[in-house]
């Protein structure tokens, strides 16, 4: 009976240190959320602080308006980044694939999570 207790202990502490090296180094959404944040407040808030949208009022970054102008998810998102349209210009040319990526996911986890401020 002791040595079944031993077994068991052992595998708790097993899973317990697994689980704290795992939550104890951050994940790479978490570090693609940074970059995101980043590019945004380099090249999007200018236009777009807090998720409105100085330029055209109803065309913001929340999501009852996203939904509104045909945004289905952060591919939709990444696609206005890289094509531009209208007053938007196009980001193909100023930021990396990698960036676009980040500030699209960006931009619709704020939306859909209602963080905008």
């Amino acid at each position: 009976m002791n040595s079944l207790k031993l077994i068991v202990v052992a595998i708790c502490l097993v899973v317990m240190s697994f689980a704290i090296s795992t939550t104890a180094q951050p994940s790479k959404s978490v570090e693609v959320n940074k970059l995101g944040k980043k590019v945004f407040e380099d090249n999007c808030v200018v236009c777009h602080a807090n998720g409105n949208n100085t330029v055209e009022a109803t065309k913001t970054l929340k999501a009852d308006a996203l939904k509104a102008n045909g945004f289905a998810s952060a591919e939709d998102v990444k696609k206005r980044v890289l094509e531009g349209k209208g007053v938007m210009p196009s980001f193909k040319e100023t930021l990396k694939p990698s960036e676009i990526e980040a500030v699209a996911n960006y931009v619709w986890t704020q939306a859909q999570s209602n963080s905008w401020k």
